[in-house]
């Protein structure tokens, strides 16, 4: 786009009409218009518009009401031989150019503006609403994918597990609750071909902070640690304690955290012989 094209487009040309450029506006658009053909076409197309606007509102006065106005300018119509359509067609332009639309303008910007803000508000709800319905998805996707990883998670573990009872040479012994929790039981799985022993815990009671359950391996008579560990949350897990090459039963401790040389038998919960 050249300079002038630029110029046109501004709406100076419109201004000008309206009569809202002030003194050095004005000259220099008339300037523009002596120097360059498209400014005056421009211009005169925008006089010519208003003038078009002008003409359709007017009212075609009555003959006598014309004559008497002639009488008033002190015209003769006879001698003149004044064109009165003429006249009245150069009246109305020149009260054109002084007219403003800008009321008619700002009526408009009125209307366009409340118009934008209903559609603002409305779908300002519309987006509102929206965003509701996708964040209650999203929570339902999360708590989905939760409970998704929740399930895997068991039934990985659940498969470990069985890879671990299907090894050849796995003795379970189970271990029953004494009187101090008659209803806990445990299992003692003795790979004897590996020495490896894994113990399911599932079904004792949870320890407190301060203490750990420790597993004792009765052998020849004497009790051997086999490590301790703590009952807590969902123990699907078989956990992998001490390995031992030899055992004639099995029996779990409470004792104080990190365990003890030699078992505590008045907190014996279960035991179990092979």
């Amino acid at each position: 786009m050249s300079k002038i094209e630029a110029y046109i487009s501004s709406g100076v040309i419109e201004a000008f009409v309206m009569g809202q450029l002030n003194e050095a506006e004005t000259k220099q658009l008339l300037q523009y218009a002596d120097e360059h053909e498209e400014v005056r076409k421009a211009l005169d197309e925008a006089e010519e518009t208003l003038f078009a606007l002008g003409q359709k509102g007017s009212i075609t006065p009555p003959a006598l009401s014309k004559n008497t106005l002639f009488e008033e300018l002190g015209i003769d119509i006879e001698s003149d031989k004044v064109d009165s359509n003429q006249l009245i067609e150069k009246e109305i332009k020149k009260e054109t150019k002084s007219f403003s639309i800008y009321p008619y303008l700002s009526a408009a910007a009125s209307v366009i503006a409340t118009i934008g803000i209903v559609l603002s508000a409305y779908y300002y709800n519309q987006w509102q609403e929206t965003e509701a319905k996708l964040s209650n998805i999203m929570a339902q996707n999360q708590t989905m994918a939760q409970q998704y990883n929740v399930v895997k998670n068991q039934m990985d573990q659940y498969a470990q597990n069985v890879e671990i009872l299907r090894q050849p040479g796995i003795e379970t012994v189970p271990m029953k609750g004494l009187d101090i929790a008659p209803e806990a039981q445990a299992f003692v799985h003795w790979n004897k071909k590996t020495n490896e022993v894994f113990l399911n815990a599932k079904k004792m009671p949870s320890n407190q902070i301060d203490n750990q359950y420790q597993l004792w391996a009765i052998v020849d008579g004497k009790p051997v640690d086999m490590g301790v560990f703590d009952v807590a949350g969902d123990m699907t897990s078989l956990l992998k304690m001490k390995a031992t090459d030899e055992a004639s039963a099995f029996a779990v401790t409470l004792e104080p955290r990190g365990g003890s040389e030699n078992p505590t038998m008045e907190k014996m919960y279960v035991i179990g012989q092979i």
